[in-house]
């Protein structure tokens, strides 16, 4: 009877979220398209790519997605105990603290760029975002 009231109870507390409509299998979220710029600041050189990403889905499956696509685009990543997920390097080109070298993660809009505030494992591209990915220096 016990086991019976309690998954009487978890049925009644799930309800409300399937009034909401939300989606419970994969195949009910919308995929939608996103831009992405390689931008080497140290050499200049710019590389485009076009993938797609999940709706809720991160800016680290928009990477996977495009390096499991064989497209030209390869990334390599740390995962620190506390911080999460890091970009170490993007088609070869690593970070280097000897140099004072980093991948800094930027989106387009409107024409400016603007530093995102979180990494690649929790950001969430919208709808035909344009995410930058841009090697530079922190030397002053």
């Amino acid at each position: 009877m016990t086991l019976r009231m309690t998954g009487l109870l978890c049925l009644v507390a799930f309800l409300p979220f399937l009034a909401l409509g939300l989606a419970t299998n994969p195949v009910d979220f919308e995929t939608y398209p996103v831009k992405l710029t390689v931008f080497n600041e140290l050499t200049n050189e710019k590389t485009p790519f076009s993938s797609s990403v999940m709706e809720g889905g991160v800016l680290f499956g928009v990477l996977n997605n495009l390096q499991k696509s064989n497209n030209g685009f390869s990334f390599t990543y740390s995962i620190h105990d506390d911080f999460g997920i890091f970009l170490e390097s993007v088609n070869r080109v690593a970070a280097s603290n000897e140099d004072q070298t980093y991948w800094e993660l930027l989106t387009e809009s409107e024409g400016n760029l603007i530093r995102l505030d979180i990494g690649v494992g929790c950001y969430q591209p919208k709808k035909d975002e344009h995410i930058v990915l841009r090697f530079t220096t922190w030397k002053i």
